[in-house]
C-alpha cells in the first residue's frame, strides 16, 4: 500500500498528521492573509478552509475531528500572523512594516 502519511501496519489505516503542526502551510497561510484586505481576505480563508476539510473529510475522519482540526489551525494561523508584528530588537520583523 502506497501512501503520503503514515500508514499503520497492524490495521492499514492511514493516521493524519495536523494541520496546526504543518508549519509550511500555517506560516505560509499567515503570509498570504497578511497580504490581503478585506474580501479578497475573507475569500482566500474560506476558500483554503473548505479545500483542508474536503482533504480531511477525505481521510474518513469525523465531522467533530475536523471540526477541532481547522479550529486549531485557526488558531496556529492566528498565532503566526501575531509574531509576524512581534518586535524584535525593537524593530518590527515584517519588512516595510
Amino acid at each position: 500500500m502506497h501512501s503520503d502519511g503514515f500508514v499503520s501496519q497492524a490495521r492499514e489505516t492511514i493516521i493524519h498528521f495536523p494541520l496546526a503542526h504543518r508549519r509550511h502551510l500555517v506560516r505560509s497561510a499567515a503570509c498570504r492573509l497578511d497580504q490581503l484586505n478585506g474580501q479578497a481576505a475573507t475569500d482566500f480563508w474560506k476558500s483554503l478552509c473548505s479545500r483542508l476539510k474536503t482533504e480531511l473529510f477525505d481521510t474518513g475522519q469525523s465531522h467533530e475531528d475536523v471540526r477541532r482540526e481547522i479550529l486549531a489551525f485557526q488558531a496556529e494561523v492566528h498565532r503566526e500572523l501575531l509574531l509576524l508584528y512581534e518586535p524584535i530588537g525593537g524593530e518590527r520583523s515584517l519588512a516595510g512594516a
